[in-house]
């Protein structure tokens, strides 16, 4: 169990290295957007007990785990790790369920999902009862880090939030609970929500069959009754229209010919060949009026005109 391993190897950290070194004890948690994670452990050695010894860390990590299960022995690989002045060696773990990951640390840490959100919950013993450690050995030199990302952005903790990631670093000797919550889906997963989201088809609720008759009803009816006030409206108006004024028709006089006046008996034309020798010929203009001109009385007054006759 890596549980084992882990409490282990802080046992043995602290009573070989009492008064004389400082090992870390890490444990990470990388939260997936699909209900998994990947958990890791780091055991590392300051460079300073390694300068002093000149021991490398990988003698003193077998030294601690001597007896142990092999840290590496579930494994998926492992990565040097060289980090705030220690030096070691990362257990990287395969991918569990979100439920599973406190059997894979070796720590009492709850993680349940709630809606789009991961809450994580647990309490950190670190007291030497709760780490095992053996005999009467001093657990001061031992420095613990708890690190959980989220896929999303970290709502609230009370760690120290870097980005997606909270960290916790307990106090050694004491029970230290911690409590986070974080989003559970990055922002590809949050994108894909969006799309999903605006493809969806709304369903509109169905409507009886008796409704839509009704409805259908009503509307002939209501256009009915429009189409009789518009009728009427239009036959008010022409009612009000006025009459146009009688225009009065006078009748064309009609002249018979008994009305016609008389006419003046037309001088006699004489015909120039029929006229006698040295008789006055006849003036300009002589001879019988038309019929329907009227005989104008000369004007003494008026001066004589020329030609003669005008």
């Amino acid at each position: 169990m890596i549980r084992t391993r882990v409490l282990a190897a802080a046992s043995l950290a602290v009573l070989t290295l009492t008064l004389s070194g400082c090992v870390r004890m890490g444990v990470e948690v990388d939260l997936k957007a699909d209900d998994a994670a990947t958990s890791s452990v780091v055991l590392a050695v300051e460079d300073k007990y390694l300068d002093q010894t000149g021991q490398s860390p990988d003698s003193v990590i077998d030294a601690l785990t001597q007896g142990q299960d092999d840290p590496a022995q579930d494994a998926v690989r492992t990565e040097n790790f060289q980090q705030d002045g220690y030096t070691g060696t990362r257990y990287v773990y395969p991918d569990v369920a979100i439920s599973d990951v406190g059997a894979q640390v070796g720590w009492p840490i709850k993680v349940v999902r709630k809606g789009g959100d991961y809450l994580v919950s647990g309490t950190l013993d670190l007291t030497e009862e709760g780490l095992k450690s053996r005999g009467g050995a001093s657990i001061e030199n031992l420095s613990v880090t708890v690190d959980i990302t989220f896929p999303g952005k970290v709502r609230r903790s009370n760690g120290t939030i870097d980005g997606n990631t909270v960290r916790w670093e307990p106090t050694v000797g004491e029970a230290v609970e911690i409590r986070a919550r974080g989003s559970a889906s990055g922002p590809a997963e949050q994108l894909a929500d969006e799309a999903t989201g605006a493809s969806e088809v709304v369903t509109l609720p169905v409507v009886p069959e008796w409704m839509v008759l009704v409805l259908g009803l009503s509307g002939l009816v209501i256009l009915l009754l429009i189409g009789i006030i518009v009728w009427q409206a239009m036959m008010r108006v022409r009612d009000r229209r006025p009459e146009p004024a009688d225009v009065p028709q006078f009748p064309q006089p009609h002249v018979s010919r008994q009305q016609l006046p008389q006419q003046q008996a037309a001088a006699p034309v004489v015909h120039p060949a029929t006229q006698p020798y040295g008789a006055a010929p006849a003036p300009y203009g002589a001879g019988a009026a038309h019929p329907q001109e009227q005989a104008t009385p000369p004007d003494p007054s008026r001066p004589p005109s020329f030609p003669p006759g005008f």
